[in-house]
């Protein structure tokens, strides 16, 4: 292995893991290729964390409560850049340039996504002018229009109303929601605001809206609501299924070769146990609380990965991949 490869390998698991890891699980992961004893991958990991520090990527150190071992991470508010204090004039700016060029096909629309990729901002202190409310952007629209809509909501700070499906549910019921905010999760686009019909913050998957969103032109010029000061949208967008709310879960296993072993946790899954084969590819087994979410997940990794179990998993897969390649007659 490559030692960028292997940096990028590194720096991707200790991210991505949800508590700090030890050396043993890195010589089970990221070094599994490397060739050495322990002693001698001990120096090779010691010599990585000196390049990332070198890149400004600090490799933090704890020691862990249960083994008392020497435990590894990369802080995340360390690592992405912090939230950045705009003004509401640029924070308009940003809305346009999103709206005009981010995935239109421009020739604008290459550096639009790069830098919005980059922004995630956030409402601090007090302004004389409306602000644009919570908008985190860190992907490209799946449907441009509904993100329109959702857009124009927050923007005017107006209710919204729409049809949806929730989770395990066969029929889809008809939600009215204050919007707070909108990001990106794995692929997947979510709106968060305050649900009239439970009378609580939810999220909600654009994928599953089965109908058109309408926003409420009452009173155009007068707001319907206010975000609350205690409303924070990176809070929000820090949870993981199976959660309390999810209903019911499954078990799924997946298979992932060799080069991709080391990034096996994550996906909105609690990894359940893990079995490397003597080729060196790694079964996993995952309790699965929203399987949409994490066949999205499992399709980044191409043909690295593949859905063993169960049979329900590996057809919405199928699915995905005939919806994106069409079905043979020329129909997407």
């Amino acid at each position: 292995m490559e030692k960028i490869e292997r940096l990028i390998n590194l720096t991707a698991y200790l991210l991505e893991t949800a508590r700090p890891v030890t050396f043993e699980q890195l010589q089970r992961t990221v070094y599994v290729d490397a060739s050495g004893n322990e002693q001698a991958l001990h120096r090779m990991f010691e010599r990585d964390k000196d390049e990332l520090r070198e890149m400004d990527i600090e490799v933090r150190t704890e020691t862990l409560e249960a083994s008392g071992e020497t435990g590894y991470t990369i802080l995340r508010d360390e690592y992405y850049l912090p939230h950045l204090e705009l003004s509401p004039a640029e924070k308009v700016a940003l809305t346009m340039v999103s709206r005009l060029f981010l995935g239109s096909g421009t020739p604008f629309s290459g550096p639009a996504h790069s830098a919005l990729l980059k922004f995630a901002f956030d409402e601090k202190g007090d302004v004389d002018v409306d602000p644009v409310p919570h908008v985190h952007w860190v992907g490209v629209p799946r449907d441009r229009r509904l993100l329109e809509v959702i857009l124009d909501g927050l923007t005017e700070r107006k209710d919204l109303k729409f049809s949806y499906r929730s989770l395990g549910s066969s029929e889809p019921v008809w939600r009215e929601v204050s919007p707070y905010g909108l990001f990106n999760r794995r692929g997947s686009w979510y709106l968060v605001g305050l649900c009239h019909l439970r009378r609580e913050i939810r999220s909600f998957k654009l994928d599953r809206v089965t109908s058109d969103i309408e926003v409420n032109r009452k009173k155009p010029h007068k707001p319907d609501f206010e975000v609350p000061d205690s409303f924070d949208l990176c809070s929000e967008t820090r949870w993981e299924w199976p959660g309390e709310h999810s209903g019911e879960t499954v078990t799924a296993q997946v298979r992932f070769e060799p080069r991709l072993a080391f990034g096996f946790s994550g996906g909105g899954a609690r990894v359940e146990g893990s079995q490397r084969r003597e080729d060196g590819s790694v079964d996993v087994t995952y309790v699965v609380g929203d399987p949409e979410e994490f066949v999205d997940w499992v399709l980044e990794f191409g043909a690295g990965a593949r859905i063993l179990a169960p049979s329900g998993l590996v057809d919405l897969i199928t699915e995905r991949i005939r919806g994106v390649l069409g079905d043979g007659d020329g129909n997407a």
